[in-house]
């Protein structure tokens, strides 16, 4: 075994139903889609908002963290896709393990995909699959949503292909021909909520990370993963924006809103859209922004990483195309804004 198992599961609910599946007959790789966010990070989110999406593993640079039994169901591609009944036979939540790759933010990238590809080797292994047939990317499977795990790879210069040769070669080299594998070790560190003062540690640090990428930021400390009062100020001031109790503490609800802003979920007239002119090769998070609004109107920008590049140039045409008065440029200024801004309020 190259690479410790952690297995440290949820509790039964909407993320865990404690189904049996059906066996296990081929594997979908997916990413998180939220740079930097961390295997406890996610195993938190869905311990303790507990919404009714989920998937056996994630992966980050220290953790190989599964946290639903392989034996039982989840819930990380939509039923009412018919690819995966195409392809297998059987729907994915049913017959499939899913499996998440962390990257981003400070996460090693090298040593997450390096745990990423062993451990789609160590499933190819338990369950007797083909590394070529038997793995499938969730944009494969659902392309009109998603985008992961080739989201994530395709950062780092890794395709589809490269990925899967990846995995076959660490099949051999790990496990072909060996027997008698031993058991996985098995540790947990998972975090209760609500967070608040006086709280530190990864998974502060991950709220902190949070709070920034959503425009509230902390400009004395930034994310040291001490929760102190400039982070129970910037907690309120979220909450108050999007209408939640405002107590300073980090629970399900503050949590759950949280990680839907920055996945780009929320409604985006939740969004105050930035004034100025964007362009291509702008960062920041009013640039997230305007991505967000894009999503929301269903010009998909594919990305909501707060960089201004090729895709949401494209995203942005495309909306000005509607409109004979704005120029078909791929800038974002303020007549584009406030086109977007009369698209929003008829949502």
């Amino acid at each position: 075994m190259k690479y410790n198992i952690t297995r440290d599961y949820i509790g039964i609910g909407n993320s865990r139903s404690g189904q049996k599946n059906n066996g296990i007959e081929f594997i979908v790789s997916h990413d998180t889609g939220n740079a930097g966010s961390t295997a406890y990070g996610n195993r938190n989110y869905f311990e303790n908002t507990n919404p009714t999406a989920s998937a056996h593993t994630f992966i980050d640079d220290k953790y190989i963290l599964e946290i639903i039994p392989l034996d039982e169901k989840a819930w990380h591609v939509r039923y009412n896709v018919s690819s995966d009944n195409s392809r297998y036979g059987a729907d994915a939540n049913d017959a499939a393990i899913g499996v998440e790759l962390c990257w981003g933010g400070r996460i090693n990238f090298e040593e997450s995909y390096d745990r990423y590809v062993w451990y789609h080797a160590y499933l190819v292994d338990q369950f007797g699959l083909d590394p070529k047939r038997d793995i499938v990317a969730h944009s494969t499977l659902d392309p009109s949503r998603r985008s992961d795990p080739q989201n994530a790879m395709n950062r780092y210069g890794i395709s589809w292909n490269d990925f899967i040769n990846d995995v076959n070669q660490a099949y051999r080299k790990y496990f072909q021909g060996e027997e008698d594998l031993p058991e996985p070790v098995v540790k947990g560190a998972s975090v209760q909520l609500p967070v608040g003062r006086g709280d530190e540690g990864a998974f502060v640090r991950e709220i902190q990370r949070d709070l920034i990428s959503a425009g509230f930021s902390l400009p004395q400390f930034g994310a040291d993963g001490m929760f102190g009062s400039e982070t129970e100020r910037a907690v309120m001031r979220f909450q108050k924006r999007y209408n939640l109790a405002v107590d300073g503490l980090v629970g399900p609800q503050t949590l759950g809103t949280l990680k839907e802003v920055n996945n780009g979920d929320r409604p985006v007239n939740e969004f105050p859209l930035p004034r100025g002119v964007l362009q291509n090769g702008d960062e920041g998070n009013s640039v997230k922004q305007v991505q967000r609004a894009l999503k929301r109107l269903g010009y998909d920008p594919e990305y909501i990483d707060g960089k201004y590049g090729s895709l949401t140039e494209d995203a942005v045409k495309r909306f000005q195309s509607m409109y004979q008065e704005l120029a078909n440029d791929g800038i974002y200024g303020p007549n584009t804004k406030r086109f977007m801004e009369m698209e929003l309020e008829d949502l």
